[in-house]
């Protein structure tokens, strides 16, 4: 897999900033992406337990799998720290 395949064809996704609550972007992207992506889709927020029956784990550094590409739906004043 080329660098750039990781971007545009990832097998696996880890949405940082799931959420439970329904009208969250949080929410609204990991519904998205459970839909559509046809590979394996991981919800990240520490303490949340599971978000749309998945398990949700409190870091990328959890998942016990690979993880090609991570979106980040949190507010900006803390995506530097999830960097």
């Amino acid at each position: 897999m080329n660098n750039i395949d990781y971007f545009f064809n990832p097998r696996s996704v880890a949405v940082i900033g799931a959420s439970r609550e329904p009208r969250k972007f949080g929410r609204i992207i990991m519904e998205n992406f459970v839909k559509r992506f046809k590979g394996d889709v991981f919800p990240v927020n520490p303490g949340t337990g599971k978000v749309m029956n998945r398990t949700c784990y409190d870091s990328v550094k959890d998942i016990p799998y690979e993880v090609d590409l991570a979106v980040i739906v949190i507010p900006a004043r803390y995506v530097e720290g999830v960097l």
